[in-house]
């Protein structure tokens, strides 16, 4: 079975499976990407785009098909949600550097983008490992 391959899989599984509620909340009318996208003079479309790169990403990732290229949309993805919506550019506030309150008080304990951190360093780790051995192995050297 080997180690590895159980790893990959607990990689590739809560990064693929979580990614698709952003992609689910955007299904369901969540104007947070297309407002992003407005607010940089971009076309509407753009919106539709992204999250196509993180559904079909996310797909890959958990399927084990083409695992690598589905690791390295969700890392584009969030590189361009980070900066499009928490670097301070074009009106948007700077979340870089700033820690959260807590769910349930009013204590700041953890990193403000600690979710999209998640999924940009998942993404990639996905990208950089590939699928091993559980998974449906189609895709050569980009599974």
């Amino acid at each position: 079975m080997g180690s590895e391959n159980l790893g990959r899989l607990l990689v590739r599984l809560p990064v693929g499976f979580l990614i698709l509620f952003h992609v689910n909340s955007f299904i369901h009318g969540d104007p947070g990407m297309p407002m992003r996208v407005a607010a940089w003079g971009l076309p509407s479309f753009f919106a539709y785009i992204g999250a196509s790169m993180e559904g079909i990403g996310a797909i890959l990732v958990i399927l084990g098909v083409y695992a690598r290229v589905g690791g390295l949309l969700i890392g584009i993805f969030m590189v361009a949600a980070i900066i499009m919506a928490h670097s301070g550019f074009m009106g948007q506030p700077l979340h870089l550097f700033m820690t959260g309150p807590a769910p349930a008080g009013d204590v700041n304990d953890h990193y403000f983008l600690e979710t999209q951190t998640f999924y940009l360093l998942g993404g990639f780790a996905v990208y950089l490992l590939g699928a091993g051995r559980f998974g449906l192995n189609i895709g050569g050297k980009w599974n």
